[in-house]
């Protein structure tokens, strides 16, 4: 039989356990198959600023989360839907009918959808970036931003985010684009961080297999 003392002990130890256990297994958690992003329950929460970002690549290996919780996206409201995108083929002089099968890929792994809109071979695509494969390190959004329409960019999922106190991919960002900002009805695409309302993402709907 234990004395009162030597259960308080061996029951914090249980809770700290428990605790970190509960932890570790959200920081190694897969992206969500939900269609929409939920926000965590927060009164903040770290974003990108997509102006200050030079897609350096340090979003993929600074966050405490791996897989980084920041993803590419692409606005629709900017994306020229060319035949021969720059964020998802190395060549823009490839033909048209080599894109798919022999399309050397931006992405190392291939995050980035493309589909037929209309038109076909030469007509309009749209393209998508699938945040299960996405792993956050810009090279797509690199390419975008410094050749093509600046559709492509990077933020943080609310939903993989940890929420820490101190963002390390904050601290290693070299523009200081990464800002810890309030949760609130802003603008959407990529106006004020596409905060479009306090508990819903909806404009992640967009994306391929999110």
């Amino acid at each position: 039989m234990i004395d009162r003392k030597e259960f308080m002990r061996r029951s914090g130890h249980a809770l700290g356990l428990a605790a970190l256990t509960a932890a570790t297994a959200r920081i190694l958690a897969k992206p969500s198959d939900d269609a929409e992003f939920i926000a965590q329950n927060r009164r903040f929460a770290w974003q990108i600023d997509p102006e200050r970002c030079t897609s350096c690549g340090l979003c993929e290996t600074t966050c405490i989360r791996k897989p980084s919780a920041v993803k590419a996206l692409n606005d629709p409201k900017k994306c020229s839907n060319c035949v021969v995108c720059y964020g998802h083929i190395t060549d823009s002089k490839i033909d048209s009918d080599k894109i798919d099968t022999e399309g050397e890929r931006v992405c190392p792994v291939d995050a980035v959808v493309r589909k037929n809109f209309s038109g076909g071979i030469d007509g309009l695509f749209l393209y998508s970036n699938n945040s299960k494969l996405c792993v956050g390190c810009g090279k797509c959004t690199k390419r975008c931003n410094e050749h093509g329409s600046k559709s492509m960019f990077l933020v943080i999922r609310p939903d993989l985010c940890l929420g820490c106190n101190e963002c390390t991919i904050a601290n290693a960002c070299p523009e200081n684009a990464i800002e810890r900002i309030p949760r609130e009805s802003v603008d959407d695409y990529r106006g004020d961080y596409l905060f479009d309302s306090l508990d819903r993402f909806d404009f992640y709907d967009m994306e391929e297999g999110a």
